[in-house]
């Protein structure tokens, strides 16, 4: 069988740093209140909503494909979900001031009666743009044709491995028969899906919602089809303007690669008067330098801000704070036969605890927050409703030292220790980064001059190696590497899930950390007999974060939190708050000419 390409989840890290430079971090800026206020009124005063049709403008990076099946970057999942519909969606209510589950395709939320087995009642009429019909069959098509073995999509392990339908991953495997997989259409309305093991609704929800996970979206069958090629290891289904549907609010009208989209709504699609722009124009833009004139000439909508256009525009009032779904850090081949001294943990403990970090992310990115933790301050793990933040509890504060995790005097006593174990012999240790912009140069160089005149130059030696983030990957994979910056992008919703890629098993992994603890722990809370027990599944999420910081696989350094700025015209329905996977809700905003 066809390997699967590298994860989502690894893949969205390695696009992380394509915007690093328009990163920033922070709970605020350091205009008074009322400075802010009295501009937030003048503005409101002198704009209102317009009844003319409208559009917003918004800057990119580019797309190589709209098929949702084998879609690879951040990029393309933000436009993917103004194209597809799916079951259901998550959007911000400004009811309870927070995000909520709601139906799309589906007429309701799903209903289930032991948490195993999900009922999917769909709309009726639901129609692809071209007038082709959408059903609960074209939606067990699709999933057939994510886990089809011979396809290998890269994004199949959303229906066995955020959620464990049955029988999928066998399927996936070549281990068993369609017919045999939880998923069915009893008929043109009603979807079936049949888990292996009772799991919490939040974490259902989310696989099936558009803004959750655009992979399960319906596609296009005849389409798919015409793309195939006669050995069906792959299709060109959506790589092409001609061979982009739409089954969402919006619809693909005009693809210059490389240069721009262009989306109109759809107004019979369900959710049609929940966004609000008419019309939506992505040009592909990489520099952040020309992204900040375009949104200074007015034809972009927002744009993050950070180094001297930080310093300029900090005190704006528009600027808005977001929060990052993962946390950077150096990760350590500890299994390195080239450098074994990194397999001491005196010696990783001494980089933990040695990293000045707030040197990285308020002196280089200005306000990224500073991070001696692996799991994101985004991450909830009480009820989605009530919006209980993992770092927030008594028992994930207790994981980690005090502030940023700075303590040089241990670190000094730590890296005694490992100097002793290498003979007394300097170490030496080569950190790679990624080339793709000067700030993660910069992040490497600081980096090495903190470490070195910490420990001492005749005792570390620091060696720099740029390389391209994604050849960097390989060589992580490969462990051809000692140290390495990187990130994974975790499931704000469902950090027990995000946990599998600290697994032995889990594909293309960066890092060398194993525990069978670890790994039989971690499926219990993902798939196992903790997914219905709140108190244990925190607890076990808790001891899980505690074994990474006493193996330290991987040194973390910060979450690159954004600084981003948008226009007047936009009026965000969220007030500047951030929410998890909706972010600023941009496409429910009120738009002020």
């Amino acid at each position: 069988m066809k390997q699967p390409k590298k994860p989502f989840l690894v893949i969205l890290a390695m696009m992380m740093v394509l915007t690093f430079t328009g990163c920033t971090s922070g709970n605020g800026n350091n205009a008074s209140q009322e400075s802010k206020e009295d501009k937030e009124k003048a503005v409101a005063e002198q704009k209102q909503p317009s009844d003319k049709p409208t559009v917003v403008r918004f800057s990119g990076l580019s797309a190589e494909t709209f098929n949702p099946h084998t879609s690879d970057s951040a990029e393309t999942s933000v436009l993917l979900q103004y194209i597809n519909g799916n079951l259901l969606d998550i959007i911000y209510d400004e009811t309870s001031d927070n995000v909520k589950f709601v139906s799309n395709h589906a007429a309701d939320l799903p209903a289930t009666t032991d948490n195993k087995v999900w009922t999917f009642k769909l709309k009726e009429g639901l129609k692809w743009t071209d007038g082709t019909p959408i059903t609960a069959r074209d939606y067990e098509y699709s999933y057939q044709m994510l886990l089809d073995p011979k396809l290998a999509n890269r994004n199949a392990f959303v229906l066995f491995d955020n959620i464990p339908i049955v029988s999928a991953n066998k399927y996936f495997k070549g281990e068993a028969k369609w017919e045999e997989v939880g998923i069915k259409a009893k008929d043109d309305l009603t979807l079936e899906i049949v888990l292996e093991t009772e799991m919490p609704e939040v974490d259902v929800y989310s696989v099936f919602a558009q803004s959750g996970s655009t992979s399960t979206s319906p596609i296009h069958k005849q389409l798919y089809e015409a793309g195939m090629k006669p050995d069906r290891s792959e299709t060109t289904y959506g790589t092409t303007l001609e061979q982009v549907p739409s089954s969402g609010t919006y619809r693909l009208t005009e693809w210059v690669r490389d240069q721009y989209r262009v989306f109109e709504k759809n107004p019979d699609a369900p959710m049609a008067a929940v966004y609000t722009p008419d019309r939506i124009e992505s040009r592909v833009v990489s520099e952040s330098s020309t992204r900040m004139q375009l949104w200074e000439k007015g034809e972009i909508e927002n744009v993050s801000i950070s180094g001297e256009q930080f310093d300029k525009y900090g005190e704006d009032p528009r600027v808005v704070y977001t929060e990052a779904e993962g946390v950077w850090g150096f990760y350590v081949n500890t299994e390195s036969k080239k450098n074994p001294i990194l397999a001491n943990n005196d010696l990783r403990k001494a980089l933990y605890y040695g990293i000045d970090r707030d040197k990285l992310s308020k002196g280089i990115f200005k306000t990224f927050k500073s991070a001696p933790y692996y799991i994101s301050t985004i991450c909830i793990v009480g009820d989605y409703k009530d919006g209980q933040r993992y770092r927030e509890t008594e028992a994930a504060k207790a994981n980690i030292p005090p502030g940023t995790g700075y303590e040089p005097e241990k670190a000094k006593e730590y890296f005694e220790k490992a100097y002793q174990a290498n003979g007394n012999k300097k170490i030496t240790i080569e950190l790679t980064y990624f080339d793709a912009q000067e700030t993660m140069k910069r992040t490497a160089e600081v980096t090495e001059e903190l470490y070195e005149n910490l420990f001492g130059k005749d005792k570390l030696d620091i060696k720099l190696r740029a390389m391209p983030p994604s050849a960097a990957y390989d060589s992580y994979r490969d462990g051809n590497f000692e140290l390495g910056i990187g990130s994974i992008t975790q499931n704000p919703f469902n950090p027990w899930s995000s946990m599998k890629a600290w697994r032995t098993d889990f594909p293309n992994r960066s890092h060398r950390f194993s525990s069978a603890e670890f790994d039989e722990l971690q499926k219990r809370t993902a798939t196992g007999d903790l997914l219905l027990k709140p108190e244990e599944r925190l607890d076990a999420l808790v001891k899980m974060e505690k074994m990474l910081l006493d193996f330290v696989p991987q040194i973390p350094l910060f979450q690159n939190n954004n600084a981003v700025l948008y226009q007047d015209r936009m009026d965000l329905k969220a007030k500047g708050k951030y929410f998890p996977v909706v972010k600023f809700a941009p496409l429910q905003v009120n738009i002020l000419e």
